[in-house]
């Protein structure tokens, strides 16, 4: 029997459902890089009883909405219907699971829409600048091959792949199935067991947790030319979601980069206008995490916006975060997750990225409370261990020919490499520098040093919240 989940909430008479299928794009076979994403679109587009025409019309039945989404781990099948329209639902959604028809000329349909997807990034800087940094950091590694795979991957793959990835993936351990709304844990067991009950109980797919590699500073340079505009990602290291220092470090993120008045908003965009977007996330995995830094830039700036977001970084890891700066954060970051908890669906999708992290649901829901007791020693303690600022990758889209000379004038501490907009970064050296950056001149030095005024929490962005954590 799968793992079942349960938010109840009464009103309103809707459920959500999210059925987890663990394994993901990291098991894709090399050569064949975008296989489980071709897999879980394809059964979307037909059963073994029901062609595609029959399934939506089935869907549509019921008024439900069916989608899915495909990550490293796995895939997430997404659906909500209104409460007494609920066992059809999860009949369909077994079926959809269980039994997919792969019919060849909907593989084929829907390995196009893929490659026109491919083809549409090519545009999407930011989206570039993402693919590029994950890459790199997992070079060598399963979880570093591209999840949406390449057009040559795409066209390797035929429904009989499908058939036996399929086989492999589907066992009743493999799957975790929630449910959020006007249910309880009595009802969704009754229903799972109905319509999933016949699923095999052999062992599932090991789970792929990898570790990104990053050794010195290095800077991929990645050419879009005739671009007004440059898209930056910079990143390190550091430890997983299951690590007891992950409260302090979500705190260390949003002074660095989470509302509006944090430390990269106030100093690249505010007071300097050299940004139009910035943001640092840590994005969760199961033994380590990513720490990132995004900034969207006129390409004017986006060597100087870079530069400072390293001394911003470098500023925070070596005299850590204020007084002021502590009970501000740890004040959005409960009110900010408090928010993303105001529906039973989104309250469960929570609980089930924590356990996709190996996460026990009393870990999940300790969480806000642990954030609570972040102390300005512990904020000062994990900055120092777990925050390696010599060892850095950053990745800037943009127009090579107008950056390259100044990224390797003021960004002497990377080993720095131009790619082509369709470059393998996994592909390159890899080496980095180990090089200290130098000072900044005190008219560009960061505020740091100054207790920020006390925000008004219904003035501030409460967009970046614990969604990236558990």
């Amino acid at each position: 029997m799968p793992e079942i989940l349960v938010v109840h909430r009464p009103w309103p008479p809707l459920v959500a459902v999210r059925v987890f299928v663990g394994g993901g794009a990291a098991l894709d076979p090399v050569g064949k890089e975008g296989q489980t994403l071709l897999g879980w679109l394809s059964a979307l587009r037909g059963t073994k009883s029901k062609d595609r025409l029959q399934l939506q019309g089935a869907i549509d039945a019921i008024a439900a909405q069916v989608d899915v989404a495909v990550d490293k781990s796995g895939a997430w099948l997404t659906a909500s219907v209104a409460a007494e329209r609920l066992e059809p639902l999860v009949q369909l959604l077994a079926e959809i699971v269980s039994q997919p028809r792969f019919d060849p000329s909907e593989v084929h349909a829907q390995r196009d829409e893929l490659i026109a997807d491919l083809r549409h990034m090519q545009d999407d800087d930011g989206a570039l600048a993402d693919d590029a940094l994950s890459r790199y950091l997992f070079r060598g590694q399963a979880v570093g091959r591209p999840s949406q795979g390449t057009e040559l991957s795409l066209a390797t793959i035929r429904s009989e792949d499908l058939a036996g990835w399929h086989a492999r993936q589907i066992t009743a351990s493999n799957l975790r199935i929630g449910f959020a709304g006007a249910i309880d844990l009595k009802r969704a067991t009754e229903l799972v067991s109905a319509a999933f009950g016949a699923l095999s109980s052999k062992s599932g797919p090991k789970i792929v947790h990898e570790r990104a590699v990053v050794s010195g500073r290095r800077l991929l340079l990645v050419d879009k030319p005739k671009r007004t505009q440059t898209q930056i990602a910079l990143a390190l290291s550091t430890v997983g979601a299951q690590n007891k220092d992950l409260p302090a470090l979500l705190v260390a993120n949003a002074v660095f980069g989470g509302p509006f008045s944090a430390r990269l908003s106030r100093d690249v965009r505010q007071l300097r206008g050299w940004a139009y977007h910035t943001e640092a996330t840590l994005t969760l995995g199961a033994v380590s995490s990513t720490w990132i830094a995004t900034l969207g830039t006129g390409t004017a700036d986006a060597v100087a916006a870079l530069e400072l977001t390293v001394k911003l970084w470098e500023e925070l890891g070596r005299h850590g975060v204020t007084p002021a700066e502590l009970r501000f954060v740890k004040d959005w970051l409960l009110g900010a997750h408090r928010l993303t908890l105001e529906t039973a669906a989104a309250e469960l999708g929570y609980q089930m990225r924590g356990r996709a992290l190996g996460l026990e649901l009393n870990e999940i829901t300790q969480l806000p409370a642990k954030i609570a007791a972040v102390d300005l020693k512990t904020v000062q303690r994990v900055l120092k261990e777990r925050c390696q600022l010599e060892h850095l990758v950053g990745v800037m889209v943009g127009p090579s020919k107008l950056l390259a000379a100044k990224v390797a004038e003021s960004l002497t501490q990377f080993a720095i490499e131009e790619l082509p907009a369709d470059g393998a970064p996994e592909l390159t050296t890899g080496s980095g520098r180990a090089v200290t950056s130098k000072p900044l001149p005190s008219a560009a030095s960061p505020t740091t040093a100054q207790e920020p005024e006390e925000a008004d929490p219904d003035e501030v962005d409460d967009g970046a919240d614990l969604d990236s954590a558990p």
